[in-house]
């Protein structure tokens, strides 16, 4: 189950998040945006029926005609995962959302340790895609009649699941959008992925987003890597469209800010008399300024407000 860490009241949801939001557009800054509010709402999932939030606020608030929580966990010596999210359907689009890891949820963190090579994935995302097998075929079932697009999305280890099923159960998305995106896999899965989906795959860093950074390229044999167009902004600043993204090859951010970078921000920050972290919606909100800079830029909340006009 998703806990209140990571879950935000009805209220807290932007009405207007998929007002600038075209289907017909593989990548805009409003679509990253439309994306990451659905990646929040793929938090609102609950194993013993979904949270009334996600009805609410993608059918009232967002205008969505069908909305399907999706939750598939297990705890095994095998594997270990609990992989949630939501299948949003529109008149002209369907969204595939994955939530992400969740302090509160100990088999999401789990997954992300699970480092022991195996194949060319990350092999805790791995698992963690592959519970879900049914449901892509599901979003790519919906989204047939009509030709419509197929968006898949999510944030942290959500946006991994996402690019990992979207290219194992040959997705063929309209787009792929990453929000604080670890890398998913080695120099051969790069190199797949790439040839089949990374010139619509877009993933987003915001300042020093310590998740986006890992795990280290040495790792995994070849070496972990990033797929996608990256953009990236500085910590509580916004993303800008016209800020040509890097190409495909990068690799980008290195593992770990650079500390002059990060003694730099303390600086500027100390000057302005902000001796603290931004705090953050929900009913925990007021703890996040105390967290450190670079877990900071990694939450949900430090995306949609980089991603907001």
């Amino acid at each position: 189950m998703m806990s209140r860490l990571v879950q935000l009241p009805v209220s807290d949801y932007s009405p207007t998040a998929f007002v600038g939001f075209d289907p017909a557009k593989a990548f805009s800054i409003d679509n990253a945006r439309a994306m990451m509010w659905m990646s929040q709402l793929a938090y609102e999932a609950y194993p013993h029926g979904p949270s009334a939030t996600i009805q609410t606020v993608a059918k009232d608030k967002w205008e969505f005609t069908n909305v399907i929580p999706f939750e598939k966990p297990q705890v095994s010596f095998k594997a270990t995962y609990d992989t949630c999210g939501i299948i949003g359907e529109r008149d002209k689009a369907v969204i595939l959302a994955f939530a992400g890891s969740d302090p509160g949820v100990w088999e999401t963190i789990i997954t992300d340790f699970n480092l022991l090579p195996r194949g060319d994935t990350h092999p805790g995302f791995q698992d963690a895609a592959d519970a879900v097998k049914a449901v892509v075929k599901q979003a790519i079932e919906l989204s047939r009649p009509g030709g419509k697009p197929l968006f898949l999305t999510g944030h942290s280890l959500g946006a991994a699941i996402a690019a990992i099923a979207a290219l194992d159960q040959d997705a063929r998305p309209a787009a792929v959008y990453g929000f604080g995106m670890p890398r998913p896999g080695n120099a051969r899965f790069h190199e797949r992925y790439t040839a089949a989906l990374g010139d619509r795959t877009f993933r987003f860093v915001h300042g020093f987003d310590i998740v986006a950074r890992v795990p280290p390229s040495i790792l995994l044999g070849t070496g972990y890597r990033h797929v996608g167009h990256m953009f990236q902004c500085a910590s509580g600043g916004k993303f800008d469209d016209a800020v040509p993204p890097a190409g495909l090859e990068s690799d980008d951010p290195p593992f770990g800010p650079e500390p002059r970078d990060i003694l730099a921000a303390a600086l500027a920050e100390l000057a302005a008399r902000e001796f603290l972290a931004p705090p953050g919606p929900g009913p925990f909100g007021s703890l996040f300024q105390f967290l450190p800079r670079p877990i900071r830029d990694h939450l949900q909340d430090q995306y949609w407000t980089a991603l907001t006009p």
